[in-house]
């Protein structure tokens, strides 16, 4: 059976493990090398079965361990052409690890095949990841201001999806972030609001998706509480049952107690 948890989830740090009963992957790296394995082996996940790591862009909240992770694991580090520019610039590649540009048609690691679609964020060239595994397929799209067909024809069909809800809106509105941060948090190149990400979810319902994680919250504009309630209205407005139609759950701020196996 497929395996999906996140290791970190919030605007301080983002992780997320797919994989199989044998080995998985990584989507970013964004706490210290070590909270990642200790959470891989609080959750029974050996570090040495990870086989690669696939970057969504280069903000230090999704690539904090990267550089140390990849070189104490010894495995490969995928991403677009622009943030491995961007990884670069920053000092994170230093040559104890191999990296690889993502290609159109993708990468198989094991039986596990990894497509990328692009996103819409102040990044060099940031992207989501579909993840197909021999009997399931999971979607990541966190970090993009607006919802794209590109964005969600990458989702079509997925079994699960890690899906943004980032900010409530009148957290935002009322919080004490300046007003240049606010409206770049708000832009089209920013992130998706609980609104966007509940509208969000009701196409891909529609589109076949079945279990529905939020995640990257915003740890000051925004509660789980507040995410799950403007999605699970929304799901609900449309006809669709819970349990039967969906299920929707939050992702933690740190790493899930357990696997989601499905």
């Amino acid at each position: 059976m497929a395996r999906f948890c996140t290791l970190c989830s919030s605007s301080s740090g983002n992780s997320v493990y797919v994989g199989t009963a044998s080995y998985g992957v990584l989507i970013d790296a964004g706490t210290s090398c070590r909270n990642l394995k200790n959470s891989m082996r609080e959750l029974g996940i050996d570090p040495d079965s990870i086989k690669a790591i696939f970057v969504t862009h280069e903000h230090t909240d999704h690539v904090g361990g990267l550089r140390v992770l990849a070189g104490s694991l010894h495995v490969p580090v995928y991403a677009t052409g622009g943030t491995l520019a961007g990884l670069n610039n920053l000092g994170h590649l230093d040559g104890k690890f191999q990296t690889h540009k993502l290609l159109p048609e993708g990468v198989t690691v094991g039986d596990m095949h990894i497509s990328f679609f692009r996103t819409s964020h102040d990044a060099k060239e940031s992207c989501g990841y579909r993840i197909e595994l021999p009997d399931r397929t999971v979607g990541i799209a966190t970090d993009t201001g607006k919802m794209t067909d590109e964005i969600l024809k990458g989702l079509a069909g997925c079994d699960l999806v890690l899906l943004e809800s980032n900010y409530d809106e009148d957290m935002l509105t009322m919080g004490y972030y300046p007003p240049q941060l606010k409206a770049r948090i708000r832009s089209e190149l920013g992130h998706l609001s609980n609104d966007l990400c509940a509208e969000t979810a009701c196409k891909l319902v529609d589109m076949g998706v079945s279990y529905l994680v939020l995640g990257h919250l915003s740890q000051h504009n925004n509660t789980p509480q507040r995410a799950y309630a403007c999605t699970h209205s929304a799901l609900k407005r449309m006809g669709a049952a819970d349990g039967r139609d969906f299920e929707l759950s939050v992702a933690p701020v740190g790493a899930m107690e357990r696997f989601m196996t499905f």
